[in-house]
């Protein structure tokens, strides 16, 4: 608290200070727009990194074939249209005149080439499991493709508006894989100018982009690791837009003048995961009760007003209302301590039980201060919850390893894809990459591989319906809620804030 209190006053002086200089010196629209971010890119080839903060440039500057707006709408991107042609067959027309940043044509090849390349075990793209069900591409002629994929999957249109960035072959011909990390190359709304390594990339406006040029002429997105002095920069208008803030620093932004506080959409939740690999069935949370018990203990809504400041909504299940699928009216837990009690006494631990949880400080918003208040409420029903506070690096290695110490471990997960089954089927499928539910329930998991392979929207709508209840009834975790999907923002700089987290600047305009 310190800290936010020192940027304020800082910022407060500043504009105080500099109010009648900077309103004479600084232009009504900035000449850039700056966007801050934690970190830097490590790459500017989009086949070998998912990572958000890459993803947040690289989507300026490469397109995919389908295209999602703000609220994950598909719109045509370098493909016009798309359909089935059978059950494991799609065909995409392509647009036609679309050029390269470097004046290469786009066209089927490329298509073809770029997702051949990032399929290729050899790119050791990290998203290529999410395209696992590509079998292949095959150019028909010059602006038409058809995948073939493994089994019917209704769903690819949508996994291809936010994975399969389409890159120029013949620029990596003659450069090669290098040169793409180090000067991107695509089709998109912005070109590649400069990388200052951990402090900045900028891009321009292409004029020659098929959507019509950018209304903003030049971005630059900006490495600075701290969140307070991200914040100040904000605040001083040496920075127009900055991601992911946490609730700390919520207030100073309300009390600015020149910035303002933006929330938007979530498909992030936040949870508290049970530890349930291989448990002996002597133990606490073996019996479901138990598991239910701790989840009637947590009165969301009151760390919703604490800690979040009031942002964020509460989720029954592991989805929000912005996942195609996510049934909400399946409420989930309410607050209830008084039934808490009754299944932890029938369960045969009238005298509680105890529970260790695991948590990060400042990985995810809040999510430190989010855990303590969780084990806070658990206390009051007689549950014994010790928290430890782990590295963020070292939670994820255990995790991904079986080997957590803890009884749970609190964190956040993201579907990017805007589908209600993305994140059971990487958290609590027993075979997921992150699941601690193992060996799980098999009836569970058969519902999730029907999911993952419904022929059509409304079996797939059914089907995580019933995911969604077993979930309940299994209670596998602690579901919290939406995790903050908050921006701070120059108070003349127009942009809706994604689901997917992605900082799409076309969308950008100053007023």
């Amino acid at each position: 608290m310190r800290v936010v209190s020192a940027v304020v006053a800082a910022a407060v002086l500043l504009t105080v200070v500099g109010v009648g200089t900077w309103g004479q010196a600084q232009p009504r629209v900035p000449e850039a727009l700056v966007v801050a971010q934690g970190v830097d890119i490590q790459t500017g080839d989009p086949h070998k990194t998912t990572l958000t903060h890459a993803m947040n440039v690289l989507a300026n500057i490469y397109e995919t074939l389908v295209r999602r707006d703000a609220d994950l709408t598909l719109h045509p991107g370098l493909a016009v249209s798309w359909r089935a042609v059978d059950p494991t067959t799609w065909e995409f027309r392509l647009r036609q005149g679309v050029r390269f940043h470097n004046g290469e044509p786009f066209n089927a090849q490329a298509v073809k080439f770029s997702f051949e390349r990032m399929l290729d075990p050899r790119t050791r793209w990290p998203g290529a499991g999410a395209l696992r069900l590509v079998k292949s591409v095959t150019v028909v002629d010059d602006f038409t493709v058809r995948f073939t994929t493994e089994r019917p999957w209704p769903l690819l249109p949508r996994f291809l508006g936010y994975y399969g960035m389409i890159v120029p072959p013949n620029y990596l011909a003659q450069n090669g894989d290098e040169a793409l990390v180090r000067q991107p190359v695509g089709t998109g709304p912005y070109r590649f100018a400069r990388w200052v390594r951990d402090d900045r990339v900028e891009l321009e406006a292409n004029s020659a982009y098929w959507g019509g040029r950018p209304q903003i002429g030049r971005v630059i997105f900006r490495a600075i690791p701290s969140e307070s002095s991200r914040l100040a920069e904000l605040l001083t208008g040496s920075v127009h837009l900055i991601n992911l803030v946490p609730p700390e620093l919520f207030r100073p932004l309300q009390l600015s003048g020149r910035a303002k506080l933006v929330p938007g959409k979530s498909l992030s939740v936040f949870f508290v995961i049970y530890n349930l690999v291989n448990i002996p069935r002597d133990k606490p949370l073996a019996d479901r009760r138990v598991r239910q018990a701790l989840n009637y203990a947590v009165d969301r809504q009151a760390i919703l007003a604490s800690v979040m400041r009031g942002v964020g909504s509460q989720v029954g299940t592991f989805c929000t209302e912005v996942m195609l699928g996510c049934d909400t009216s399946l409420a989930g837990f309410s607050y209830n301590p008084d039934r808490a009690r009754a299944l932890l006494r029938e369960a045969g631990y009238a005298d509680g039980v105890d529970f260790s949880i695991t948590t990060t400080s400042g990985a995810y918003p809040g999510d430190r201060d989010i855990t303590l208040a969780v084990a806070d409420q658990l206390a009051r029903v007689g549950v014994r919850a010790r928290v430890n506070v782990t590295e963020y690096g070292v939670q994820l290695r255990t995790v991904q390893a079986r080997q957590l110490a803890e009884d749970g471990w609190f964190t956040r997960f993201t579907d990017f894809f805007g589908l209600s089954h993305i994140i059971p089927f990487r958290a609590f499928y027993s075979r997921g990459e992150w699941s601690l539910w193992r060996p799980g329930n098999p009836q569970f998991d058969q519902l999730m591989e029907s999911a993952d392979t419904a022929t059509d929207e409304a079996r797939m709508r059914e089907v995580s319906r019933r995911i969604q209840a077993m979930f309940v009834e299994e209670a596998p975790a602690i579901s919290l809620f939406t995790a903050p999907n908050v921006y701070g923002m120059h108070r003349n700089l127009e942009w809706t804030p994604r689901p997917d987290l992605l900082l799409t600047m076309v969308d950008a305009a100053w007023k």
